[in-house]
């Protein structure tokens, strides 16, 4: 796990995707400098080509240049959209891995952040990147510099009527549904044992789509050998003309109801104002009862 950061520490901006203006993060770098710590903005951060932050190469060298610099204690992916994927198979980790930093992003960050932990079992975190700050509630921007100091707080929400009661304890890993669907059968594949905890989250699908990505998830075998799952938010979830005759939490619930483990449904966690980070590659407990769903990291 990477290291805890001081205040005075320096946390880095890069883009390894959609394309950023700079007023989009007038505000975010504002609230970095507030919490204590240095704002670098990198030298490739506000580069375009078509819908993207600079070509393949431009946004590989700017991530390098923030996973190799040893003032950089922290990367912020600055948003999501699409273009991770282009990269993954490019970046040159070698000199991250000898000091791993925290890495913090999440939608199609996930891509390299299940990377990093599917290949190096290095952790990082899944939360609000500097774009979506300004539309994210205070508590879920707090918590995020609260990891960054080694302060894990729980995560507690009320009981959903969905819910699969009983507790758990297991390592967390998981992002956006649909990017953890586009990484099976690569090298990055999180073909998972029984140690893991899934948490999944999504936005713009149809229903027969989060169905049909669920479906793929359990042929794989990934659902299977899960000790819990926490279903984050699924937002702006689409419908047909013609109703597809579930919601979205039923849906979920039915293809994993032959399994016996915990099921915790409607997390704050994705496309959401309220969007609380999670660590992934942590050990949690996961306790859903008939009062409550909660997150508790272990020691």
């Amino acid at each position: 796990m990477p290291s805890f950061l001081n205040s005075g520490d320096q946390i880095e901006i890069v883009a390894p995707a959609r394309f950023i203006d700079k007023s989009d993060l007038f505000y975010a770098k504002e609230i970095i400098k507030r919490n204590g710590f240095r704002v670098k903005i990198n030298d490739r951060l506000y580069k375009r080509q078509n819908i993207f932050a600079g070509s393949n190469e431009n946004r590989i060298l700017g991530l390098e240049s923030a996973l190799n610099d040893s003032q950089t204690k922290a990367i912020f992916f600055a948003r999501g959209g699409y273009g991770c994927i282009q990269l993954i198979d490019s970046i040159n980790f070698k000199i991250f891995l000898e000091k791993p930093k925290w890495l913090i992003g999440f939608s199609d960050a996930t891509t390299i952040l299940i990377h990093i932990y599917v290949k190096h079992k290095v952790s990082s975190i899944h939360g609000p990147m500097p774009y979506n700050f300004k539309n994210t509630k205070q508590k879920s921007i707090d918590m995020i510099f609260d990891l960054l100091r080694g302060d894990k707080e729980k995560i507690k929400i009320s009981n959903n009527n969905l819910n699969v009661y009983g507790s758990c304890s297991g390592v967390l890993i998981g992002g956006n549904l649909s990017i953890l669907c586009s990484m099976i059968g690569s090298s990055s594949f999180l073909l998972l044992k029984k140690q893991y905890i899934l948490f999944i989250e999504d936005i713009d699908e149809y229903r027969y789509q989060i169905e049909r990505m669920m479906y793929i998830l359990d042929r794989a075998g990934v659902l299977k050998n899960l000790k819990g799952l926490i279903v984050g938010q699924m937002t702006n979830i689409l419908d047909n003309e013609i109703s597809f005759g579930k919601t979205t939490h039923q849906i979920i619930r039915d293809i994993v109801s032959k399994y016996n483990y915990p099921i915790a449904f409607d997390f704050p966690i994705g496309h959401s104002n309220t969007n609380h980070p999670l660590v992934i590659g942590a050990k949690i407990h996961l306790d859903v009862n008939t009062e409550f769903s909660e997150i508790s990291y272990e020691k």
